[in-house]
């Protein structure tokens, strides 16, 4: 019995009903760590247990209550339950399994398990491991039976899927992130591997994430054996990047080879050697030749014209010893050659690809010829538009949308006395509106108001404006916006047009103070004949030697000087009808000589210059003289201390009207009587004035204001017209324009036998008809012999 028990291999102990040992082997005495002088036959286990923690045999022994060691084996001894496991002092795993018999006894068993659990501790260390270097891979690994069922899933698996570190792999299925269109796929690869047992090696395959998202994997699966049960290790990998660069790059190749077959340039790509390696369509119908028929000839030979071929030769010769070709980067106009030997104008851009081995080059050819004509018609076209623009009297600048200048041309530098600098294209309109501010253009405004007011014109769009300028001209300025966007500014100086307007102002003035004067004088003149009437009759019917005949005299010089101011009324109003014939203006303009040298005095120094052959005139030759007369008496006395006085006749124009004759003048030509004279001279609005009748600038007493409205009426009743220019301290001059007959016919004498009608006798003057029948009758037998009637 007792060697039996040495020869089992666990130690081996057996205790009575009373807990006292019976029986025991060395094993036992050896795993429990007792000596030999405690482990005897009838000692209680109680004992045994307090004598190996005193002996520090007890595992943790020194740290724990030895009471509480002491009760807990005492427990596991009384009541046996499952094997437990334990650590003595020396490092020994020992495994206790208890068993109570029937009779009470106990059966004690322990068994070495320290290669057991060095075994199981080097097996977790492998486990660790290769845990870690599967939750370091990048791809994703899981483990799933043959159902699909997830056993295992590493992290890069769980980050590809979307799962959850929490989420246990049993509750995951492979089939499960499958998509639609890829779960034909997923199950036909799942019964390759599990039925058939076939391993599957990177199978392209989407899969959905747990959030819904879609993946592009690699998928590997391999079955294997575990513990009996037939599992499949999966490997998988996203490659959504790389499908998304490969995609991408087969679009671009895609795009490339689009733009390449729809570009409207021709595109020719050579290799270092200059060898045609690309030729797009657009290359095709520039050059005439098809792209097969190129590809990998020498471009020069093709392409390039025999003159400029060594230009090209050179630059090759250039970049073979690592040099930059001069064209690379730019944009040059060159000759190219068709098929047919003809050559047209290019547009050429090259450019370096890095791409791959070596160097490439492509070449962006645009055929420029009809550029080139369209660029001539434009060119034409310009210098038409710039000759136009600087042929019109009209100021002209254009701007865009955004106030910058497009063209002006050197008639708005004109009216507007603006630097070149001003009108360059490109330059701000603000800042040209500045400029003229600054300098004076605009005397009534500040620089800010001008600037505010042009903003509200660029709101308006349309504008229109008459303005004089600082240097006394007219000027018209009309603003146009343009259908794109900017505007169009007309500049047109309008100062001739201003001074027209002035004249007919001032004619239908003259014209209205005429008929007023006309009328007064006409009904003065009236009066006058009565006043004369009877002044004479009661002169005639009294002596000579009367009292009052002197005081008769007196009444009749008066009435003799009222009609002449009622006269010149007349003249003026154009109610007194000119005796107008054909006479030689400048006969008598020379016999007016001698009558205006004791008029003027010693002190005015008179000139004449009057043409010796006849000038042709049709007017009344006492009115010319009167007016004459009235100019010369005028100018006397505007020099009080004596001056010049120069009196001219010009012939008429024999080609056409004078460029500075008046407006109102059309027709025949028109002879001029020049009046000059070195006097004061005159204001302007003086000068607007003078025609005026009764207007006079004399002091009271010297002077009527008739002359110069008599010469007004003179030359207005004869088809002529007056101009009078004067400035202060400059001296006038008036411009008498009187119209020439066309060529008298000759006057034929007539026959002897006719004889001269006789002259009726002159009526009475008008004025006697206004006296009483008595008076008449009186006069009548007194004034007209008898017989007249």
């Amino acid at each position: 019995m007792t060697e039996a028990l040495e020869a089992i291999s666990d130690g081996f102990a057996l205790f009575d009903p009373d807990e006292r040992l019976v029986l025991v082997n060395a094993k036992f005495r050896d795993l429990c760590g007792i000596s030999s002088r405690h482990m005897v036959p009838g000692a209680r286990y109680e004992d045994l247990l307090r004598a190996s923690v005193e002996e520090g045999e007890a595992p943790g022994g020194a740290a724990l209550a030895m009471e509480g060691y002491v009760q807990d084996r005492l427990f596991r001894f009384r009541y046996p339950g499952e094997p437990f496991e334990f650590q003595t002092a020396d490092g020994r795993w020992v495994l206790v399994a208890d068993h109570k018999a029937e009779d009470g006894s106990t059966v004690c068993i322990r068994t070495d398990i320290t290669e057991l659990k060095r075994r199981e501790t080097d097996l977790r260390d492998s486990e660790g491991r290769y845990r870690q270097l599967v939750d370091i891979s990048p791809d994703g690994i899981a483990v799933h039976d043959t159902r699909g069922v997830g056993r295992f899933i590493n992290s890069a698996g769980r980050r590809i899927l979307g799962v959850d570190e929490g989420d246990e792999p049993s509750r995951l299925h492979v089939l499960g992130f499958a998509t639609e269109e890829s779960r034909p796929l997923a199950e036909a690869l799942m019964r390759r591997v599990v039925l058939n047992g076939e391993t599957i090696s990177q199978v392209r395959i989407r899969l959905r994430r747990v959030d819904g998202a879609e993946v592009t994997t690699d998928v590997s699966a391999v079955p294997f054996q575990s513990g009996g049960e037939r599992l499949v290790l999966c490997l998988f990998r996203d490659v959504s990047g790389e499908a998304a660069a490969g995609l991408r790059l087969r679009e671009s190749e895609a795009r490339a080879r689009s733009i390449l077959d729809t570009a409207l340039d021709a595109i020719v790509s050579i290799d270092a050697d200059g060898r045609i390696i690309e030729f797009n369509p657009a290359a095709e119908r520039a050059f005439g030749w098809k792209r097969a028929e190129v590809v990998g000839r020498d471009m020069a030979s093709v392409l390039i014209p025999d003159r400029h071929r060594h230009l090209h030769e050179s630059g090759m010769e250039r970049l073979r010893v690592g040099g930059r070709p001069r064209a690379l980067g730019r944009r040059i106009e060159v000759e190219a050659v068709r098929r047919d030997g003809s050559m047209f104008p290019v547009e050429l851009a090259i450019t370096e690809v890095p791409l791959g081995p070596g160097r490439r080059f492509t070449a962006y050819i645009r055929d420029i010829t009809e550029q080139k004509r369209a660029q001539r018609e434009i060119d034409d076209k310009t210098r038409i538009l710039e000759a136009m623009m600087e042929s019109v009297g009209v100021g002209i600048e254009v701007y865009d949308a955004d106030g910058y200048l497009l063209i002006a041309n050197q008639r708005l530098a004109e009216l507007l006395d603006l630097p070149q600098e001003l009108l360059k294209p490109g330059t701000r309109d603000r800042d040209v509106l500045r400029y003229l501010a600054e300098h004076g253009e605009y005397p009534e405004e500040t620089v800010e108001q001008t600037m505010a007011g042009y903003d509200q014109i660029r709101a308006v769009g349309e504008f229109f404006s008459e303005r004089r300028r600082p240097n006394g001209r007219w000027l018209q300025v009309r603003h146009f916006p343009m259908p794109a966007g900017g505007y169009v500014a007309l500049f047109t100086d309008v100062t001739e047009q201003k001074n027209l307007e002035a004249q007919l102002l001032q004619s239908q003035k003259m014209d209205a103070l005429g008929q007023l004067a006309g009328g007064v004088a006409h009904d003065f003149n009236n009066i006058l004949s009565v006043i004369g009437g009877y002044a004479t009759l009661a002169g005639t019917m009294l002596p000579e030697n009367a009292p009052v005949q002197p005081h008769l005299a007196k009444i009749g010089q008066g009435v003799q000087r009222a009609s002449a101011l009622t006269r010149e009324l007349l003249t003026f109003s154009r109610r007194k009808v000119a005796q107008a014939r054909t006479v030689d203006l400048a006969a008598v303009v020379r016999n007016q000589e001698f009558l205006l040298k004791p008029l003027l005095g010693e002190t005015i120094a008179l000139t004449m210059n009057v043409p010796c052959q006849p000038v042709w005139s049709s007017v009344d030759p006492d009115m010319v003289a009167q007016a004459l007369v009235n100019l010369a008496i005028n100018a006397r006395d505007a020099m009080p201390t004596g001056g010049p006085l120069a009196v001219a006749l010009e012939l008429p124009e024999e080609d056409g009207p004078a460029p500075h004759r008046p407006q109102e003048l059309t027709g025949a030509a028109h002879a001029v009587l020049r009046v000059t004279d070195g006097g004061t001279g005159m204001s302007a609005d003086v000068v607007a004035r003078i025609f005026e009748p009764f207007y006079t600038t004399k002091p009271p007493g010297q002077g009527t204001g008739l002359g110069l409205s008599m010469v007004y009426g003179t030359m207005r009743q004869s088809g002529g017209a007056v101009e009078v220019e004067s400035e202060p301290g400059q001296g006038t001059t008036f411009r008498l324009w009187f119209p020439s007959p066309p060529p008298r016919p000759a006057r034929r004498k007539p026959p002897p036998s006719q004889t001269r009608p006789c002259r009726a006798a002159a009526p009475p003057p008008s004025w006697w008809r206004r006296m009483s029948p008595t008076c008449w009758r009186w006069c009548a037998t007194r004034c007209w012999p008898t017989g007249t009637t």
